[in-house]
């Protein structure tokens, strides 16, 4: 799948190692800290920066995520001898997509870590009102007018979805013809967009800055507590969906959950050490075939699992969109969370393919919902490099399908399962 592991690796290849990843936004929040607290008058127009920084993530993820959509679809076209497991892996991705986010809704919903943010200012009910939250309404959010040079780079509007929804009916009629020039020309458009995105996502120190120093110009040090409490409640809530919903799953397949963590958990440091679950992909495949998995299943799970089967990251995604709207004092109902739904189940397909995939994501899917704080959204970059549980989560995710799908397909080797996992 050519939009699958291949375009999250050479992501990758152009992110921090390690500790180095936290450095330029550790300088850049403190940074920005200082100058609110020193001069709030000056550091308040520095909302300017998050603003450009989040429009421009999502006009270059909106056509990303067509593209990566179309390339997928097409791939699903192309293997039709996929059969039947290609079937059962498509249910069983859509399954975990479909219950990640609606627990993350539902977590936001209950937990409300953006209640109390200090960057909420007047801006209401934008996903009543049509526009007001990337045009003049994000102006509001921030406190001052935009320059009016932002005006060249206007909000994504709604009518984006249907150009998004058009996506998987064009990528599987194009995959059933051999040699398309379209799919060529979507093919180059996804490597233009992601070399895009990677380098805006370098200037991601520059947003956190402007966030963090017109919050704190305009509220002081509790600008931080709900940043806070997001960290601990999206962690909370991974733990629990991955012992709720994963165990779930390992019960009814008979796999002990706790004993399958400790098998992977040479994989599962790496991840969080190096922030890249993708390090991982060819280790995890041997893993798997120590525990039974057959080589030719997990070369065919594993590539489209890392492109639909994100668990962990669509979570967080669904957890921020509420986080936002709460921080916005947008007035949330089951309405509401159901056209999040909706809209991000669409939109999250685009979660991969770059290091802070996730968070472009997040500001296209904001974006796309005229739910968009600028400053909240900014400021989530800042706390963005501490989301491990996002990573671990997916990785989980990867292994399970590959066992489950194994089992379903019929060639889990169940002896080679129980001597993998029998305790040391």
């Amino acid at each position: 799948m050519r939009g699958a592991p291949g375009a999250a690796g050479r992501g990758a290849a152009v992110r921090l190692p390690g500790r180095l990843a936290f450095l330029p936004l550790l300088l850049a929040i403190g940074a920005g800290l200082a100058f609110g607290l020193a001069a709030p008058a000056a550091a308040t127009h520095m909302h300017v920066l998050t603003e450009l920084f989040i429009r421009v993530l999502g006009w270059l993820m909106c056509p990303l995520i067509f593209c990566m959509l179309v390339d997928g679809a097409a791939a699903l076209g192309r293997n039709r001898g996929l059969g039947r497991i290609g079937l059962a892996m498509l249910g069983y991705f859509g399954a975990m997509s479909l219950l990640s986010m609606v627990a993350g809704l539902l977590a936001g919903w209950v937990l409300e870590p953006g209640i109390g943010m200090a960057s909420a200012a007047a801006g209401g009910a934008a996903l009543a009102q049509p526009g007001a939250g990337t045009g003049a309404g994000a102006g509001a959010v921030a406190g001052h007018a935009l320059p009016h040079w932002m005006d060249l780079l206007p909000p994504l509007q709604a009518n984006n979805l249907v150009v998004l929804a058009l996506a998987l009916p064009l990528g599987l009629v194009a995959g059933t013809r051999a040699h398309t020039p379209f799919l060529g020309a979507i093919d180059r458009g996804r490597r233009i967009l992601l070399a895009a995105v990677r380098i805006v996502l370098w200037l991601s120190p520059l947003a956190a800055f402007g966030a963090m120093a017109s919050a704190a110009a305009r509220a002081g040090l509790a600008s931080l507590l709900p940043l806070l409490r997001f960290i601990f409640a999206i962690n909370l809530v991974s733990v629990l969906f991955v012992f709720v919903v994963y165990g779930g799953v390992a019960h009814l397949i008979r796999l002990p959950l706790l004993r399958f963590i400790a098998f992977l958990r040479d994989e599962l440091v790496l991840v969080a050490v190096t922030g890249a679950s993708l390090a991982v992909l060819a280790p995890l495949s041997d893993k798997l075939e120590r525990l039974g998995c057959p080589r030719r299943l997990s070369d065919i799970v594993l590539p489209f699992s890392y492109s639909l089967n994100l668990a962990g990251t669509y979570l967080y995604i669904a957890m921020a969109l509420v986080f936002l709207a709460e921080a916005s004092a947008v007035p949330l109902g089951w309405h509401e969370l159901a056209v999040m739904l909706g809209v991000g189940l669409l939109s999250t397909k685009g979660a991969v393919g770059v290091a802070g995939s996730a968070l472009a994501t997040l500001a296209a899917t904001a974006a796309l919902l005229h739910v968009l704080p600028a400053d909240s959204v900014a400021m989530l970059v800042a706390i963005d490099k501490t989301m491990k549980c996002r990573l671990l989560t997916n990785v989980l995710g990867h292994g399970l399908a590959c066992i489950v799908l194994a089992l379903r397909d019929g060639s889990l080797d169940r002896d080679a399962l129980r001597r993998g996992l029998e305790p040391l």
